[in-house]
């Protein structure tokens, strides 16, 4: 499935990744994270939110393009990406999404996408599963599984 987001959107959510960047510029990366396959965080952050803002527009559900700065971030970490329920992940180099321990017994979905273009204005969804059965599926690296996209549900086949 193939969604192109329209001006206004690209707009709103680069600036959401823009802001979710600056305020996080002196945060460190998460242990599991690989720096040599990463890409720069102010392209990867609003890549991310262009990913959250196209699952919220194919599902019909509420994005909230939070942003927060690192000290708040226990606060508001349990708090979806989508609606009241839904994880997205960007997929860039892995053969699917990423699920994680703490995305377990929490009752998430999660939906995989990718950037089809250099510019970010065009989203592929990959396809969505709970995070439990993801997790079941899922091929072991290391702190975290990923989900082939081919496990994945694709609703719109």
């Amino acid at each position: 499935m193939i969604i192109t987001l329209e001006a206004w959107e690209y707009e709103h959510a680069y600036q959401v990744g823009i802001r979710r960047f600056t305020e996080n510029w002196t945060k460190k990366d998460a242990a599991y994270y690989d720096k040599s396959k990463m890409e720069e965080d102010r392209n990867a952050q609003p890549a991310a939110a262009i990913c959250e803002l196209a699952v919220a527009k194919y599902t019909n559900q509420y994005w909230s393009g939070h942003v927060w700065n690192k000290q708040d971030h226990a606060i508001h970490k349990g708090k979806p990406d989508v609606g009241t329920n839904i994880e997205v992940r960007r997929v860039r180099t892995q053969s699917g999404p990423a699920v994680r321990d703490k995305d377990l017994n929490r009752n998430l979905i999660i939906w995989g996408a990718r950037l089809v273009d250099s510019e970010y204005k065009t989203v592929e969804l990959l396809g969505w599963i709970e995070a439990d059965k993801g997790f079941e599926v899922g091929e072991y690296r290391k702190g975290y599984k990923i989900i082939p996209a081919d496990k994945l549900n694709k609703d719109w086949l």
